[in-house]
């Protein structure tokens, strides 16, 4: 009896500690880097030269993501805006896509970050795209 009331303990710990990992947040863009707009595409078009890249930038250096991976992302999207920015030496990819419900950050398409309250950033980046 003991015996069990220890590994449930030790299973509740366990699962309170991964619900406080999987709450924490981290910025989709590192606060210490500068970074650029390289290109951004809408519906697989390049339209960076019909947006003001300044305010994409800003709108995502008010977005986070959580701190786990979610792994790899799809290969197809039905309606997409793809955000590129380099930072220093890294270069960052965020996929937005309200049909799909895929709003996420990655550097490497096989570990990817999901973008918390991506529906919101989604809707304020489209709000920038020419009509």
């Amino acid at each position: 009896m003991r015996k069990s009331i220890v590994v449930l303990i030790v299973a509740v710990l366990a699962v309170a500690a991964g619900a406080v990992v999987l709450s924490l947040s981290a910025p989709v863009l590192d606060e210490e880097v500068e970074y650029r707009l390289t290109s951004l595409y809408y519906r697989g078009q390049e339209i960076s030269s019909q947006v003001d890249g300044d305010e994409v930038l800003d709108l995502l250096e008010g977005a986070s993501r959580g701190l786990i991976s979610r792994g790899g992302l799809p290969h197809s999207f039905r309606d997409m805006v793809e955000v590129n920015v380099i930072g220093g030496e890294e270069a960052l990819h965020v996929v937005l896509s309200m049909e799909d419900g895929l709003f996420a950050v990655y550097q490497d398409p096989d570990w990817s970050y999901a973008i918390r309250e991506g529906e919101a950033l989604a809707a304020a980046v489209e709000a920038l795209l020419p009509a």
